[in-house]
């Protein structure tokens, strides 16, 4: 790692650059704030990432927990039952309900000095559990400074002196991570603010060579490669949170020249492996990070992948939530979730092998099956149309697609085990990190359509 009190500025907007003394006297001055204030567990919520490190690290300096919400509302805090003594924000009036420290009215002050917490000093994240409800995830500051420095030995080199982008919120741990923490600590500049547009990337671009920290949900929606900035300009691009459509990873390696940088794992393991395109025989596989170890344990539903690293939120092996299949190469394939296999009429059934099978229809671009509680259970399938199923959908009508994707099913499923519901959206109701939340699907059959 690189020292953190690099020559080069630790942030920048669109009017100004932040350079190391300024951070760090931001730090001195909200620790110094802190120091006077009752509040034992801290919400921090700042739409400038410069200021949500600053808080961040002087949450940490000074003992506080500090609680990350799962989105930047007073809502998101309340939903997630976290308790929370105050809430250290850029947007006060908007947190009226609750105790605040105000950003704004904290001045710089202190010696610029660099000053690094502990690492046991604890981070709450808040990330969506297995039924779509908020999950405390507890991190310390070690295991995330630990994440960093791996990231870094795989990809520092890469990377160089390049000004970090982010298309993805810095609330989100990936985001944390890769966007903030990373150059902050690795001596690089990151943008203040999130580029939510392919135009602002350009705009950057053209001034620095940049690392774009990005989402499924953001390069799937890129139409050209001529809406992303020149390929010689841009010296990798990450993506996290769901995994990049095939044909994406391939379209961009092909007509851009950059192949996106895919990182698997979760808030509960921290990262766990890689990939990047490289042609349709490698795309199945993941190498893992350094330091991480894998191991396989038989389940009723398969082999569930158990992963070992510095930077899990528990020691020791840990579950991820998906079954693989280890190679003798160190390399791994995913299998599909590890509760993606249900029981109905005692009979078991793979969700994600049922989705696979879906995948090959004509008429089908993207599926997500979920299994639905009632009397009686039954699996309901969210269907997105290509452009073929679509006009079949507006010439016959849902009941007759419907009919003909079960159809499809009865040739390798009893009638018992077909989906008894279907939904025909234009798009899945996924969140700002390209993940399709199954409270979102849940919802898709709480009306009748």
């Amino acid at each position: 790692m690189r020292n953190v009190t690099s020559a080069r500025p630790v942030a920048v907007s669109e009017h100004a650059a932040l350079d190391h003394s300024a951070f760090w006297q931001r730090v001195h001055a909200l620790r110094a704030a802190l120091a006077s204030h009752p509040a034992r567990r801290v919400a921090l919520v700042c739409d400038d990432s410069s200021w949500f490190a600053a808080g961040m690290l002087a949450l940490a300096h000074t003992g506080r927990i500090c609680v990350v919400p799962q989105a930047p509302q007073a809502g998101s805090i309340t939903a997630s039952g976290a308790h929370v003594d105050a809430v250290l924000t850029d947007r006060p009036a908007e947190f009226s309900e609750f105790a605040t420290l105000a950003i704004g009215d904290i001045l710089p002050a202190g010696d610029g000095a660099a000053s690094l917490p502990d690492d046991d000093i604890c981070i709450e994240c808040y990330t969506s559990g297995s039924a779509g409800m908020p999950k405390c995830v507890r991190k310390t500051f070690g295991q995330l400074r630990r994440e960093v420095a791996t990231l870094e030995q795989q990809w520092g080199q890469q990377l160089g002196d390049a000004l970090v982008l982010g298309t993805i919120p810095h609330y989100h741990l990936y985001g944390t991570l890769v966007r903030v923490l990373w150059p902050l600590l690795a001596g690089r500049t990151f943008v203040t603010h999130t580029c939510a547009q392919p135009a602002e990337l350009r705009r950057w671009a053209a001034q620095y060579r940049c690392v774009i920290v990005s989402s499924p949900a953001f390069l799937q929606r890129i139409a050209a490669p001529a809406e992303l900035p020149p390929a010689a300009q841009v010296a990798a691009v990450f993506s996290s949170g769901a995994p990049l459509a095939d044909s994406c990873a391939e379209r961009l390696q092909r007509d851009w020249g950059h192949a996106p940088i895919e990182i698997y794992g979760s808030t509960e393991t921290g990262g766990v492996a890689w990939r990047a395109w490289s042609g349709s025989a490698e795309r199945p596989y993941w190498r893992l990070l350094p330091s991480v170890q894998t191991e396989l344990r038989a389940e009723p539903a398969g082999l569930r992948l158990w992963v070992k690293s510095g930077f899990t939120w528990q020691s020791g092996w840990m579950a991820t939530g998906d079954l693989a299949h280890l190679h003798a190469d160190g390399r791994f394939t995913l299998l599909g979730r590890a509760d993606d296999v249900v029981k109905l009429e005692d009979k078991r059934v793979s969700l994600s092998e049922m989705r696979t099978r879906l995948l090959a229809h004509a008429w089908v671009a993207n599926v997500r099956l979920l299994l639905l509680a009632g009397p009686r259970r039954s699996i309901g399938a969210v269907v997105i149309l290509n452009a073929a199923g679509r006009t079949q959908l507006a010439a016959d009508g849902k009941l007759a697609i419907s009919r003909e994707l079960r159809n499809w099913l009865r040739r390798s499923y009893e009638p018992v085990l077909l989906p008894r519901k279907w939904r025909f959206p234009d798009t899945l109701p996924d969140n700002d990190m390209g993940k399709v939340e199954h409270a979102s699907l849940q919802q898709l059959f709480a009306r009748r359509a």
